[in-house]
């Protein structure tokens, strides 16, 4: 694939739109892409069979998700600190240890999204301190079986938090 043209269609707060042109062969190809800062999420451990939710507001699909938490990284900030930040913005809990699961693209039809995910441990209570767009009701431990019964029951649905529960379960069948 040759790029012959990038325009910005779009630049808002949180990303930016843009269209690209290019040549596959003999094919001439337009995309629409959506540029998004890289992003981390966590997966807190509380003991050896117990995670921490949140139960958060999600403007795209319009309706409170359980998920872990999550967000974008500040310019320059490294994907450990990103994680150390979103995990006591979003539930209060500062940690000991992160050990990273994994990193991927979200979707990388559409988006530049590349997300690291973290397992956090040795966490330690303290205070939210909530960005002013986020609308979080609910910080839950559950037990990793409860957290598969919902993924089964379509109660979580969140392609982040099923991969980390996923990969949580099968650390503890080895």
């Amino acid at each position: 694939m040759k790029i012959k043209k990038v325009k910005k269609i779009y630049k808002g707060k949180e990303f930016s739109l843009e269209l690209i042109e290019g040549k596959s062969g003999e094919k001439e190809i337009k995309k629409e892409v959506i540029s998004f800062p890289n992003t981390v999420a966590v997966l807190p451990l509380v003991g050896k069979d117990k995670i921490i939710l949140v139960r958060q507001y999600r403007f795209p699909v319009k309706k409170e998700i359980w998920e872990i938490p999550a967000g974008k990284l500040k310019k320059g900030e490294i994907p450990e600190s990103g994680a150390k930040r979103e995990l006591k913005e979003e539930t209060g809990f500062g940690v000991v240890k992160l050990e990273k699961i994994a990193e991927f693209y979200k979707s990388p039809g559409y988006t530049t999204e590349y997300m690291y995910l973290f397992r956090a441990f040795g966490l330690k209570k303290g205070r939210q301190i909530f960005d002013k767009d986020e609308i979080i009701k609910k910080v839950k431990i559950f037990d990793i079986k409860e957290a598969l019964e919902m993924i089964k029951n379509k109660k979580i649905i969140d392609a982040k938090t099923i991969l980390a529960i996923l990969n949580e379960y099968l650390k503890h069948l080895t």
